[in-house]
């Protein structure tokens, strides 16, 4: 299994957490499961920005203590690329590219912490990048000051001040010098770990959830589904991978 290390530190002086991360590990699992599973790869540009979306996904969710199960849903501005991440509270990631309409550039985000009903966040995009949406979701959607930067192989940050912590220590910095001195402040001692977290790339699905999801259905829309035969392909929404299901 490839396993990416997340830590989550406080910067006690400023007053700020800060998440370190590295997903380098997360994008070779999702090549692994891909090939395991025959998942079809997507266009090498749309696939970049998904591995984007992880890296930053995966900073938010460790962001918070305990975790939470998120599904980001996000429609490129300018392209007819979709992208949706979902990450789990052991750990897991997963994801898939899909079709969007060019004219899009809404976002939404669905959590939930287990024991309470699945929130879902709606925000404006303005950008392309997907660790900006990550950036953007909590100045917009939960109107928290936050910094988000992710370098092209992986490695990135999230810098968030908590009460009473202020932006300044950090204040001008490009994103590859915020990368690189958190990094070095981390190594360095100089910053307070608070956890480790293990991000791994995998998908819950198998046969009995997807048997599960279509029996959940409303009977005239499995009667649509099946019509004249006993077995249908369907594939799971999260991650792409096929399944033939027979009618019992």
């Amino acid at each position: 299994m490839h396993l990416a290390h997340y830590f989550r530190y406080f910067w006690e002086e400023p007053g700020l957490l800060v998440v370190t991360g590295e997903a380098e590990e997360i994008y070779r699992g999702y090549a692994a499961y891909n090939e395991r599973y025959g998942i079809a790869d997507a266009d090498p540009g749309a696939a970049m920005l998904l591995k984007r979306l992880f890296a930053g996904a995966g900073l938010a969710a460790v962001s918070l203590s305990p975790r939470e199960s998120w599904g980001w849903s996000l429609a490129v501005p300018g392209s007819t690329v979709g992208l949706f991440c979902g990450v789990e509270p052991e750990g897991m990631v997963c994801g898939r590219v899909l079709e969007s309409d060019s004219s899009q550039q809404e976002a939404a985000v669905q959590r939930q912490d287990g024991r309470s009903p699945c929130t879902q966040s709606h925000f404006t995009l303005t950008g392309s990048d997907p660790a900006g949406a990550v950036e953007r979701y909590f100045e917009e959607a939960q109107q928290i000051l936050a910094r988000v930067a992710v370098d092209d192989n992986g490695k990135g940050v999230l810098v968030c001040p908590l009460p009473g912590g202020r932006f300044d220590v950090i204040g001008g910095l490009e994103n590859h010098e915020l990368i690189s001195r958190c990094f070095h402040m981390a190594a360095a001692g100089e910053m307070n770990r608070l956890e480790e977290v293990l991000l791994f790339y995998e998908c819950r699905c198998n046969d009995e959830v997807m048997l599960s999801m279509i029996t959940g259905l409303p009977r005239q829309q499995r009667k649509e589904l099946w019509k004249d035969t006993d077995v249908i392909s369907v594939v799971c929404p999260r991650c792409g991978r096929s399944y033939t299901v027979r009618q019992q």
